[in-house]
């Protein structure tokens, strides 16, 4: 039932053709948004990473002023020169007599402040380098543990003979003490030019107070973080998500080589969780320092707006859907209603009601088709009177000539023959036999002139001797009543065992000649029966007068008609040429092997 119903068929159409657009959009749109999604959030991660990269330089930077300025106070630079004239083993506090040792303490202490810890390192020679804090109360010798000495003493390397400051990076603590790096510069007495180096002490806290968020209003989400990761790809900040991270958690993931390779970008990547995220990268170098910025967040989380928009599509198209299934139901109805209904008045047609009419609706193609319908139909009508007054004309034709035959022949040759026997009544025995041998003879006319209107009627030669045999009789007997020439040639294999065939073409090969004799005044008539494998053609053809063939002189002509209509139901096709004085051919073509309709 699908398969024919022509309303459902134009229904799934509509209904897929909209569904494939709204498909198309609707993935297009999905993408686009989470492409367009992805780069506004890897742009967002790049703005948070340079801001960070900017605090974290700004932070160092400030450092490097701070401790430029500490080093050119002259107050330091003369209780540089006091500890290498004294050589101060003991914890220098400032409770000296002289008022110029206080005025340094306070000098310096004022200068310091703000600063967790500072380091005063020298060294006088030996192996073991001197280390002085300085705190509220004065400034004291001080004895680091080992990490924190071997950062210092990595400090006075590094900066002792040069001028610029310079970052000690962080060190893994032994004791779970908060790892710590220095930033130093030299500083070198004004009197006796002898130099140590100022540090200041950076804890973790502080670089954490830059780069760890957990707010999730910062716009890294719950799941985003910024972190410093060092050339050795351990941590230099704390992780969002592991305790103790720095100089613990390591980081070798492709954003992070690729920062260390000295590029710059972002790129969808597995981080050091493993878990699929968003990072934006790049690199930090300053003196002492060499470390890799991230900005990430995951995936997931950044894939929540696009979900919801998933989500909305998913909704709006089955909203849409049923909404495309409502229209292309009514669509469809109001195209195929008028189809159907032609289609139901097509079969009130076919069943041989003619007495149908439709009402077209619309001026579009259904309803000029609907036009040319009923236009059909009554030209369907015209063609049925016309067939059947051709059927009524010829049956009272036949009759006519065979009642003319029976009258003007036989019915004569009957009277002859009566008052013949009526006139023996008084004749003579011998005027009597010689009466009687007349009538036989008139008997024997009369009994071919019976013969001859029964083979007119129904010619048993045909099934007797062929359509060839029959044909060259029909043209015998045209020539005994017509002064005109008629001949006929056949030609190739145009024997047939369909009875219904040699008789169509026997009537149409009689009703041509007729034509011809009687309308024509041809002198001239030529019969050609040609045969093959597959068809039968028989060729009428004369030298007549020819008529307008185009005029309408052959709308009430049934003989024409009629021949038209057995080809038609022989299923052939019969041409007429002619035109006025250049005579008449008839040509007339019948498939050899195929079924009669």
């Amino acid at each position: 039932m699908f398969k024919k119903s022509i309303n459902r068929k134009l229904m799934l159409l509509f209904f897929v053709v909209g569904l494939a657009a709204l498909s198309v959009v609707g993935t297009y749109a999905y993408f686009n948004a989470k492409d367009a999604l992805l780069k506004r959030t890897l742009e967002q991660l790049t703005s948070i990473r340079v801001i960070k990269k900017e605090q974290v330089e700004f932070f160092f930077n400030e450092r490097f002023k701070n401790v430029t300025v500490l080093a050119e106070n002259y107050y330091l630079k003369v209780l540089i020169n006091d500890i290498y004239s004294s050589r101060i083993s003991t914890p220098y506090n400032g409770n000296y007599s002289s008022d110029y040792y206080n005025t340094i303490a306070e000098k310096l202490n004022y200068s310091l402040l703000g600063f967790k810890g500072i380091f005063l390192i020298t060294n006088f020679g030996e192996a073991n380098l001197e280390v002085y804090s300085f705190l509220n109360d004065g400034i004291f010798h001080f004895k680091p543990d080992s990490i924190t000495s071997n950062q210092l003493n990595a400090l006075w390397l590094k900066t002792a003979s040069k001028s610029e400051p310079y970052i000690q990076d962080f060190d893994k603590q032994t004791n779970n003490t908060e790892p710590n790096c220095f930033v130093g510069k030299r500083v070198i007495s004004p009197t006796h030019n002898h130099s140590a180096v100022l540090a200041i002490q950076i804890p973790i806290s502080e670089i954490n107070s830059i780069m760890l968020e957990e707010n999730p209003e910062n716009g890294l989400g719950k799941s985003g973080e910024v972190y410093l990761v060092g050339s050795d790809y351990l941590m230099r900040s704390s992780s969002r998500f592991f305790p103790n991270s720095v100089l613990n958690t390591v980081v070798n993931t492709q954003s992070i080589r690729n920062a260390f390779s000295n590029k710059y970008g972002s790129a969808l990547i597995d981080d050091y969780r493993t878990v699929s995220c968003l990072s934006s990268y790049d690199q930090l170098v300053m003196p002492g320092i060499n470390w890799a910025i991230a900005a990430e967040i995951d995936y997931s989380e950044a894939m929540v707006p696009i979900k919801s928009i998933r989500n909305d599509i998913v909704f709006l198209s089955l909203v849409i859907c049923v909404f495309l299934f409502s229209i292309s139901h009514f669509i469809s109805r109001t195209i195929t209603n008028p189809i159907v209904k032609l289609k139901n008045a097509a079969q009130q047609i076919g069943k041989g009601d003619l007495d149908v009419t439709l009402n077209p609706k619309s001026d579009d193609e259904i309803g000029l088709l609907t036009l040319a319908f009923n236009t059909m139909v009554l030209q369907l009508k015209e063609e049925r009177l016309k067939r059947m007054s051709a059927l009524y004309d010829g049956q009272e034709m036949e009759r006519q000539r065979i009642s003319r035959e029976l009258h003007d022949g036989l019915g004569q040759k009957m009277v002859a023959i009566k008052l013949q026997l009526e006139s023996t009544s008084k004749q003579t025995p011998d005027e009597i036999k010689e009466t009687i041998k007349e009538v036989k003879e008139s008997f024997l006319t009369t009994i071919d002139e019976v013969r001859q209107i029964s083979n007119n009627l129904a010619p048993n030669i045909l099934n007797e001797s062929g359509i060839d045999i029959a044909l060259q009789n029909l043209c015998n007997s045209f020539t005994k009543t017509t002064t005109a020439e008629i001949e006929l040639s056949v030609f190739g294999d145009y024997d047939t065992s369909n009875s219904k065939i040699k008789f169509y073409i026997y009537r149409i090969a009689q009703e041509a000649l007729t034509n011809s004799i009687k309308h024509s005044e041809a002198s001239r008539i030529q019969l050609q029966l040609i045969g093959n494998s597959e068809n039968i053609i028989l060729i009428i053809e004369d030298n007549g007068k020819g008529f307008d063939y185009t005029s309408n002189f052959c709308t009430p002509c049934n003989g024409i008609y009629n021949m038209k209509e057995r080809a038609r139901l022989l299923n052939g096709a019969l041409d007429i040429e002619t035109e006025p004085s250049t005579g008449t051919t008839i040509r007339l073509k019948i498939p050899k092997n195929q079924m009669p309709l």
